[in-house]
């Protein structure tokens, strides 16, 4: 099975410009991107398109890089180190954005980067727009050019930079719904208008819910998103190895057999 990893909490790799340098130094696997795309282009099903997730720049330097506590005292102590990593990832990651966009095969670059947690967002929203939000605007910006959609996933409430992302970032559709934060229903009826949905099916009833349970709660997602256009069902984030196979049938079926 999959090996959990865990991310970095207190000191990560770096804390210093000097660890800054020490790390950038390092060998670093390469990745062979554009030999993937070929091979995706050659053997894909007509009409079929694929969505690109790159990875992450907020969260690779929150809990790979610089780890949670560090970060987020850097954030005070030296914030321009914290900028120089998430540009030196961004920019990176713009790199390899910059060569799958130019495939048919691709019809989205689908970027993640959790914001959030129940309540609220990780640190003020102003730090996102000073530091974070150039790139997502970059990354969407070149999706468009090349006639492609810019996706967006962000786990937590990030109900505080919602605007940003619809109006500055100009994020096509976005995905990550926990009930507790805000039901893929209610959040439609608020953006459903300027933005596509995509998924929604809490992961807490995804993994516990019992069969007949679970077909109601997903027709009921069904019957209030559907009518108004630009829903995709899917689960509210990661399906995770905790999830059953019968549960993840039974969203699919569900999905199937809906009809208005």
């Amino acid at each position: 099975g999959s090996k959990r990893v865990w991310v970095e909490e207190r000191e990560g790799l770096v804390s210093s410009w000097e660890e800054f340098e020490q790390f950038k130094a390092q060998q670093f696997l390469e990745l062979p991107i554009k030999e993937t795309y070929e091979f995706i282009s050659k053997n894909i099903p007509d009409g079929m398109k694929v969505s690109v997730a790159g990875g992450t720049i907020w969260e690779m330097a929150l809990e790979r890089i610089m780890g949670y506590v560090n970060l987020f005292r850097k954030l005070r102590e030296d914030p321009d180190l914290v900028k120089a990593v998430i540009d030196w990832v961004a920019e990176r990651l713009y790199k390899e954005y910059k060569i799958v966009v130019e495939f048919d095969c691709v019809g989205a670059i689908f970027h993640s980067d959790d914001l959030g947690y129940k309540k609220g967002t990780m640190v003020n929203p102003d730090v996102y727009r000073e530091i974070v939000f150039p790139w997502f605007k970059k990354y969407a910006q070149l999706a468009h050019q090349h006639g492609k959609m810019y996706w967006y996933h962000a786990c937590g409430n990030v109900e505080a930079v919602m605007e940003d992302l619809i109006e500055d970032v100009k994020i096509d559709a976005f995905h990550s719904f926990q009930d507790e934060i805000i039901p893929v229903w209610k959040f439609q009826e608020k953006y459903g208008d300027r933005v596509a949905i995509l998924g929604g099916v809490d992961v807490d009833k995804l993994a516990r819910y019992e069969a007949s349970q679970l077909r109601a709660y997903v027709k009921s997602i069904l019957d209030k998103c559907m009518p108004r256009g630009r829903y995709a069902l899917g689960s509210g984030n990661s399906v995770t190895n905790y999830v059953p196979a019968e549960n993840y049938l039974v969203m699919l079926e569900e999905g199937l057999k809906w009809r208005p």
